[in-house]
């Protein structure tokens, strides 16, 4: 897609454009954000307006000539046929490796082949390896006059700082839950019902959405939110029995907790009276009851108590069984009671 047909981040591309109409293209950008987000694919349509030959009254790139062609459909398809102008560096193996940097900076002092511009790619750029960052360093201190960097990262603090120092930034934010759902609908085909279904979980991410398509935990989640719903004070068979569901998940449990998550925010925002529509809207009923027999600081308590679970697991590799068996006991204290406290303390740690 070119870059005025790419859904979200406005800011950016209106940046960016602006940047190409009037001819002042920095030599190195840095384009950091979230994963997932379509930072990959802003930079390829942003390479084909930089070498497109007929550029549209909108200042876009046209999208049929021959670069942009060529260039766009390497975004669309990691097997497409590369531009000879387009040098895409990835990782070999665990990170980007010096060989591979002094390979395409044996090529940038030369004249692009075809185009205007050729354009270096390296994405995710944070793994670049030490050695192969200084490499890439000594070209960015003196570029080429046409060569052009496009370095695509979701940790921009892992790279050095004299490389981040050398590149103009350009921040890219999470899609509104509006824009993900057009995305998916637009550009993916689903459905209205299946994107509204995985959308309030992925976080703005459209690389998250896709891999809940598949996901378990979606096709059980009013199974799991009226586990969750149903626990009650001193209920400890409806507190085991959700953790036993959650347990069955295996590697879809973190994906569960954030679920459980999104859903405690949903019955604070009932329990404010907000209008607007909940993850799980089809819940909205035995929701809001949920939510006003707990009252605000049991389900501020709540979400207090799923971060710790997903701390325990995430950092501390506490066994699943264990983590949530400690959750469901904590859920079954009376509301506003439930003693938050670290999942593991740190003498159970050590």
């Amino acid at each position: 897609m070119r870059l005025t047909e790419i859904i979200g981040h406005d800011g950016p591309r209106a940046m960016l454009l602006q940047a190409a109409a009037r001819d002042a293209v920095h030599h190195a950008y840095l384009f950091e954000g979230p994963d997932g987000v379509g930072k990959r694919q802003i930079a390829f349509a942003f390479a084909a307006l930089m070498n497109c030959t007929e550029r549209r009254p909108d200042d876009d790139a046209c999208g049929a000539c021959r670069h942009c062609r060529r260039i766009l459909a390497m975004a669309a398809d990691a097997n497409a046929p590369a531009h000879p102008d387009i040098l895409a560096v990835a990782p070999d193996g665990k990170q980007i490796k010096v060989a591979q940097v002094r390979e395409v900076l044996k090529v940038v002092p030369f004249p692009p082949i075809e185009s205007a511009y050729r354009v270096v790619l390296v994405e995710p750029a944070d793994l670049i390896g030490e050695e192969a960052a200084n490499a890439l360093l000594k070209t960015l201190e003196e570029p080429p006059s046409r060569t052009r960097f496009l370095l695509v990262t979701s940790r921009p603090p892992a790279l050095l700082t004299t490389i981040r120092s050398r590149c103009q930034r350009v921040r890219f934010g999470r899609l509104r839950d509006d824009e993900l759902a057009r995305v998916l609908t637009e550009r993916q085909g689903w459905d209205a019902e299946k994107a509204a279904r995985v959308v309030g979980m992925a976080d703005g991410s459209v690389g998250a959405a896709l891999a809940l398509e598949g996901d378990p935990v979606m096709s059980r989640r009013e199974e799991l939110v009226g586990l969750f719903l149903g626990v009650r004070p001193g209920d400890t068979a409806g507190a085991f029995a959700l953790a036993d569901a959650l347990v069955e998940l295996g590697p879809a449990q973190k994906t569960a907790l954030s679920l459980l998550d999104r859903v405690v925010r949903d019955a604070l925002l009932v329990s404010v009276g907000a209008g607007r529509r909940l993850f799980v809207e089809s819940l909205r009923e035995p929701l809001t009851a949920w939510a006003r027999h707990l009252g605000t600081e049991a389900l501020l308590a709540r979400l207090d108590l799923l971060a710790e679970t997903r701390l325990a697991m995430d950092t501390f590799h506490t066994n699943a069984r264990l983590a949530l068996d400690r959750l469901a006991v904590a859920l079954t204290a009376p509301p506003g009671r439930e003693g938050v406290r670290p999942v593991l303390s740190h003498d159970e740690i050590l």
